[in-house]
């Protein structure tokens, strides 16, 4: 009997690995499509790490970066723009973040890899384990602005 059901077992759990295609087991769960990324078209999921949201003239956007927040701002005045804290997972005031870019972490789906921080302390420990360079939303800002700018030629 126990030889039977370890048979069912194993069968149990080959039968769930195999389902789905390896390329599907190994893709993170970013859960629900929320929208479309206006600037680049890439969709955007509840889950990104980068995703940034926009209120403006009580409608709300989503965009999955810093890159294509700053293309579909510009000229415009949000009402609210808000990015992803990435050590609690709450969105956060995009202003009053800090930002890690050049990190050996490469957040999924993203045009440019940046990460938010709610603070400085979170930002310079996020810096020091993983590499990169922490930065105020000032500096960053200007950063985005350059790299939109060289793309475009």
């Amino acid at each position: 009997m126990r030889i039977i059901t370890l048979i069912i077992a194993s069968f149990a759990v080959l039968h769930t690995a195999f389902s789905q295609p390896a390329s599907g087991q190994l893709r993170p769960n970013l859960g629900e499509k929320i929208g479309v990324c206006r600037p680049c078209g890439m969709d955007v999921f509840e889950r990104m790490l980068t995703k940034v949201e926009i209120v403006m003239a009580d409608s709300v956007f989503h965009t999955c970066g810093l890159g294509c927040a700053a293309a579909m701002t510009e000229g415009k005045s949000p009402s609210s723009t808000r990015v992803v804290d990435f050590s609690t997972l709450t969105m956060v005031n995009m202003e009053s973040a800090w930002y890690v870019a050049g990190s050996i972490i490469a957040p999924v789906r993203a045009m440019m890899p940046v990460f938010a921080f709610a603070n400085k302390k979170d930002a310079e420990a996020f810096a020091a384990a993983y590499g990169g360079h922490a930065t105020e939303y000032g500096t960053m800002k200007l950063l985005v602005e350059k790299i939109r700018q060289e793309r475009k030629k």
